[in-house]
Formats: structure tokens, sequence, C-alpha cells
């Protein structure tokens, strides 16, 4: 059972967990699971002034370097503890993503709850391995070159991947020495508390991480205050744009993991049938909310209407439904007004011009029950300049655009203020890494291949500034310092 279970399954997390300690909150939200629209918890709401606390907390903890000052084997040694308390716990824990976010069950068994323990393994490691300290010389001079940690780092996090989300951040933050203050959204709270409890257990001292679910004035008053050193943020870019704006005005440090309009660009010697079952996935990840989703699918004129048939087929026999079903592949997005923008946008791009092939709309009740559903949804006849090609829909919905040559397809790709992912479908490897270097964006795959665990994620234009993952995501934790050490100073 998920810590803070009731005797009824419901999760009640009706506390801030601040300075190591569990604090009673002025606002309480329910939680619902969007698959049914039944409670399945209930969160704290932080107010400002809960903000506020837990940035002087952590201040001073960085400031006593209760943290900071130990050593990176012990600083790892309790995210591996971190990790094992979670791993004991990951079925209830599987069983609660899925609850609040309505992801297929598989998808959290597979990847939403065994990756986060991964990924602070992954940090205890590299901090560890990591060189932080070294001497440079030249002539008669001598300094020593350190990487220290950043101080306080404020984690705002989207609700798509509730504990994914947090622990990308707060993996690295912690191993690098920081203080963090996290701020998981309000759609999709309860997981992020399994870290509180996690590294509470495994020794965290208190005041080295607080956990805040708030609206957007929390998550302003967190950017603006001075006493935050650095901000971690995933979503959309229109927020993006603000925080930049107002962490420019006091020089904070900030990293941003925007929104992604991607393209599967489909050469003409792929193979259509392999295309079109092994892009799906990259389609539907998380019911389609997913920012490196393959939204955007460029094919070649020649061969339109038989990849269009093909993707048609493939997005008909996808089953939409209960997310706890192993053979569902899309369960309900995460909330109605998700849902309503999903459903507007599709009357904008008829509207525009483009043709529903397949879906456009809410299934029966009859069929998935009274959730958050929407069909999976094929267009064709996008153009490129529409506002369904170039605007993130953030729901289950792919848009066919032509081209007539490689050069072309390259050009379409690229024409978009987004630039996270992307895929090139060939059968010549050595042409499809051709076209992918030419792509604008963070992170391209060819054929679908999957990426390296450890590479660095994160994008080129407004899809971002900075990287999370490998060890491009821990030197965003970590400020570079030159001492000048003349002639007798030692080094260490």
């Amino acid at each position: 059972m998920v810590a803070g279970t009731t005797h009824d399954n419901m999760v009640r997390r009706d506390k801030l967990f601040i300075a190591g300690a569990w604090q009673e909150a002025a606002g309480h939200l329910e939680v619902v699971n969007p698959a049914n629209l039944r409670p399945v918890g209930v969160t704290a709401v932080a107010t400002t002034a809960d903000a506020h606390q837990a940035v002087s907390v952590a201040q001073e903890a960085f400031a006593f370097g209760v943290w900071r000052m130990e050593k990176p084997s012990y600083r790892a040694a309790v995210l591996r503890e971190a990790a094992d308390i979670l791993e004991r716990k990951s079925e209830a824990l599987v069983s609660l993503v899925t609850d609040e976010l309505g992801c297929t069950v598989r998808a959290a068994r597979t990847a939403a709850v065994p990756n986060p323990i991964r990924h602070l393994r992954y940090y205890a490691d590299l901090i560890e391995s990591t060189h932080l300290e070294e001497t440079r010389s030249h002539g008669g001079a001598s300094s020593l070159v350190v990487r220290e940690p950043v101080g306080v780092v404020a984690a705002i996090t989207p609700w798509n991947a509730p504990l994914f989300g947090p622990t990308l951040k707060v993996a690295p933050a912690l191993a690098a020495g920081c203080s963090v203050v996290l701020k998981p959204a309000l759609e999709a709270p309860l997981s992020a508390y399994e870290l509180a409890d996690a590294f509470a257990e495994a020794g965290l001292p208190p005041g080295v991480l607080s956990i805040i679910p708030g609206d957007g004035a929390v998550g302003e008053h967190l950017v603006t205050h001075p006493g935050v050193d650095k901000v971690a943020f995933t979503g959309s870019t229109a927020v993006g744009r603000r925080i930049m704006a107002l962490c420019g005005e006091r020089i904070a440090r900030v990293s941003l993991e925007l929104g992604g309009k991607s393209a599967a660009v489909i050469l003409d010697d792929a193979d259509i049938e392999t295309v079109a079952e092994q892009l799906l996935p990259m389609i539907l990840l998380v019911n389609g909310q997913a920012c490196i989703a393959q939204s955007r699918v460029l094919v070649p004129r020649s061969r339109k209407s038989a990849i269009v048939e093909a993707l048609a087929d493939a997005v008909a026999k996808v089953r939409v439904g209960n997310p706890y079903a192993e053979d569902t592949t899309v369960g309900p997005l995460v909330s109605e007004r998700q849902l309503r923008r999903v459903e507007e946008y599709i009357g904008i791009g008829v509207i525009e011009g483009a043709r529903v092939v397949v879906g456009g709309g809410r299934p029966s009740p009859d069929d998935v029950g009274p959730g958050y559903y929407f069909e999976p949804t094929l267009l064709s006849e996008v153009e490129n300049n529409m506002r369904v090609a170039q605007e993130e829909i953030f729901g289950p919905v792919l848009g066919v655009i032509e081209y007539a040559d490689t050069a072309e397809a390259v050009a379409i790709a690229n024409d978009s203020v987004y630039g996270l992912s992307g895929s090139v479908w060939t059968g010549d490897p050595a042409r499809g890494l051709e076209v992918a270097r030419q792509l604008r964006t963070g992170m391209v795959s060819i054929n679908g291949s999957p990426q390296a665990f450890g590479s660095p994620f994160g994008g080129f234009k407004q899809s971002g500034i900075g990287r999370e993952m490998g060890p491009e995501g821990l030197q965003e934790y970590l400020e570079t310092k030159s001492i000048a050490l003349g002639d007798t100073l030692p080094t260490s």
C-alpha cells in the first residue's frame, strides 16, 4: 500500500512536505481518476507563503552545508537507498500513476515507474565518477577549477509524468549537492509525494527537499524569489517564455524543457507496414500527451495514398479504454479541459482544410465508460502552415503532410518554432542518418530506435534551453569556480 493510502484506498496527502516534516496546508484538492471520474485521493495545495517558507529552509540547509558539503559517495548512497525504497513499493506506484494520470498500466509498469528508479541510481553512479575538481597550470600560474552545486533549485514539473518528471530534476540536483523545492502539477501530484517518503527514509537532511503542489501563483513566487538560484521547468512554451523573462530580470539560472511538434519523416524507401506499426507508439505516448510525440507525419507524395491507408488501418485498430486492461493502448486524457482542447483543435483543422480519416471525436461511453476519452485521430490533407501542424495539440492526433523530395521533407520538418524530437524512417540506415543530421531538433530516432539511457534530452528553438538526463543533466546543477593557487597552496 502506498504511504498515505487510507482504508478505502483513497490516497490522502493533505499536508505539505517542508523542512523534512509534514505541515498543515490551508487548501486541499480532490484528485480524480480520468478513466472513471472517481476520486483517487486528496492533495494539499500550497500558498505563496508556503513557497516562501520552503525556499527559506532550503537556503538555510544550503548555507549550513548539511548536504552540499557531504562527500559525493554519501550523497550517492542516499540516492540509491531512495531508489531501493521506491522499488520495493513499485507495484503500488504503478497503480497510483495509472490512477491519477490515466496512462495504461503497461506504460506505468514498463516506463513511468522503473525509469525514475533507474534515474536515481544513474545519478548516484555519475556523481561518484565525475571529477569535480582539476588543476590547470600555465607557465608559473596554477588554478584549481571547481564545479560546485548551483544552490537552491525550484523544480516545476507537469502532470504528464507525475513521478519521472520530478525525478528528472530532483535526482541530478540532489546528486550535485543542491537544495530543491519541488512544485508538481495539481492535476497529478500524488506520485511526487513518494519522493518525500523515500528520501526522508533514506536519510536526506531536513530542508534539502520540499514538495509543495500549487498553482501558477506559487510557481511564479518560486521563479521570482531571490533565494532561488536556479529554476528548472518542464511545461508549455508559453509559460516557459514567462519564466525565462522573470529569471532574466535577476539573472537567475534557468533550464526549460518545453513543447514540441515533432516530425516523423517517412522516406520513399521505407517499409510502409513496418512504419505504420512502429510509429504509432511514438505518437500515442501517455495517450498522446507527450511533448516528444511524433505528431507530424511527413510522407512522399508518390506514396501518400498507400501510407495514409496503412496508418488509417493501424489507427482504427488501436484499443481505447480501461487503462488497467493489458490490451489497452490508449487511455483517457488527463482532464475535461484537455479533452475540450483536443476537440477544438480537430474542429480548427477541419475548418483549415484537413480531412479526418479516422477518429475525430469522443468514443461512446457505452464502450469506454465516463472518462475523458478521445479517439486516436488521423488527419490527412494537412498543410504545414495550419494550426494543427504548428501548434501542440497534446492528444492522440497525427497529421499527414506530403512532400515532393527529401530536401522539401527536411524543410517542412524544420519549419516549426519547436525542435524537441523527430524520427526518420527508411530502408537505408545510412540515408536515415544523413537526413537526421539535417533536422533541427534535440533528439532523432532512425526507424523507431530507442535512445540509449544516459543520452541528453532537450530541445532546439522554442522547445527549450538546457538538457536533462546524462552527464549534461548533472552539469545543469553545477557552477564552475576558478581558484588561483600560487606556487605553494595545496589543491585539497
